[in-house]
């Protein structure tokens, strides 16, 4: 600990000791996880001639690949990254980090803080009643966070923001690279939600499902939410002991979820926005353990907008009630014989609901750097 803190606190120096034209751009990366949602944005940046692009990141690992890239911090002790978002000098901060202003101070030497999505859920119902209240823009999936979040600062008095379509990055970034190919015969991923409730279907039934479908002669993925490892870590060293020594059991702790979307041929969840880009680019079932819904937000009732989590699962889910566990196996053979998704469909809600569809990450750097420029 005492390493991370000298290490976080020299790499803090270095960074306020660089040239501020140096620091237009300033991204914050929580860890590898988040990764592939806003690589292509900062290469898309690079490649319109941006060189005053700066990574802070809690993550070694991020530092290795962005090498000979760009420039790269590691600031991972609480104390000091709570220094650094104080002190920050910048013209644009970027991040995936909800609740700026809540979790860490904004500073006044920072002209924008710029927010983009993980997920393609809505604003809310999975995220707090406060997640996006002080963001100076949010980069959208598409119109429809746009709506929600409009709502929310007309309902709540929350700031006005500049809210941009500018479209998902990170399922532009699997779709690219995405082998349709590769899927394995009877291979399921099983990937739950976390949740702040207490009771939730990882810590609940995540060993019965993932042994009675092994029973079944299935081979499944368990891919816990990074969350789970510091939450659960009861339940993962449980299913360690359980189920590591099957051959028909993987658990997945890759930072990329695209070779366990790649290999199987259903996935299961309760509430994960997985299920989103199981469906948009590879077109294979899903279903759905109806158990504890994900809702995060106090006054999700103050905002009358269907969730496209809602959507989702009316359109494309199999709904399996809890009390119904046993039934789970026949459902996942069922599925296998026939797949009723239709790719018009799938097709359609992609137009309908996300903005710059292949193209996203080009159009937010071209907007950020138009904005930097009529500045």
């Amino acid at each position: 600990m005492l390493k991370i803190f000298f290490e976080s606190l020299i790499n803090l120096i270095k960074f306020v000791n660089i040239d501020n034209n140096k620091k237009e751009f300033v991204f914050y990366s929580e860890s590898k996880f988040y990764r592939d949602h806003f690589v292509d944005l900062i290469l898309n940046l690079k490649k319109l001639g941006q060189n005053n692009i700066i990574l802070i990141t809690s993550d070694k690992d991020d530092i290795a690949f962005f090498k000979g890239i760009l420039t790269c911090f590691y600031i991972k002790n609480y104390f000091i990254l709570s220094i650094f978002f104080k002190i920050l000098n910048c013209k644009f901060m970027i991040m995936t980090l909800t609740d700026i202003g809540n979790h860490f101070a904004k500073s006044k030497l920072c002209k924008y803080y710029v927010y983009f999505f993980h997920a393609i859920a809505s604003t809310h119902k999975i995220y707090t009643h406060s997640a996006f209240k002080n963001y100076d823009i949010i980069l959208s999936n598409g119109e429809y966070q746009t709506k929600e979040l409009t709502l929310a600062e007309e309902k709540f008095n929350f700031p006005k923001k500049e809210i941009v379509n500018s479209g998902y990055f990170f399922l532009d970034n699997i779709k690219r690279k995405a082998n349709l190919k590769s899927k394995k015969k009877r291979h399921i991923l099983f990937a739950p939600s976390w949740n702040y409730n207490k009771s939730n279907l990882f810590d609940d039934y995540c060993i019965e499902i993932v042994s009675n479908l092994l029973t079944k002669n299935f081979t499944l993925t368990l891919r816990p939410h990074p969350e789970h490892y510091t939450r659960s870590k009861k339940t993962i060293n449980k299913i360690k002991d359980l189920f590591l020594n099957n051959e028909n059991f993987f658990l997945d702790k890759n930072f990329s979820n695209l070779k366990s979307l790649e290999k199987s041929e259903i996935l299961i969840t309760d509430n994960s926005s997985i299920v989103f880009e199981f469906i948009l680019i590879f077109e294979r079932p899903i279903i759905y353990i109806d158990y504890k819904d994900k809702v995060h937000n106090v006054s999700i009732d103050k905002i009358s907008i269907k969730s496209i989590d809602d959507e989702f699962k009316e359109n494309f889910g199999n709904i399996l009630n809890i009390s119904d566990l046993e039934k789970l196996p026949g459902l996942c053979e069922n599925l296998l014989i026939k797949n009723n998704l239709s790719s018009d469909s799938i097709n359609s809600f992609s137009k309908k609901y996300l903005s710059n569809l292949n193209n996203s990450a080009s159009f937010a750097s071209n907007y950020l750097i138009n904005k930097s420029n009529n500045e």
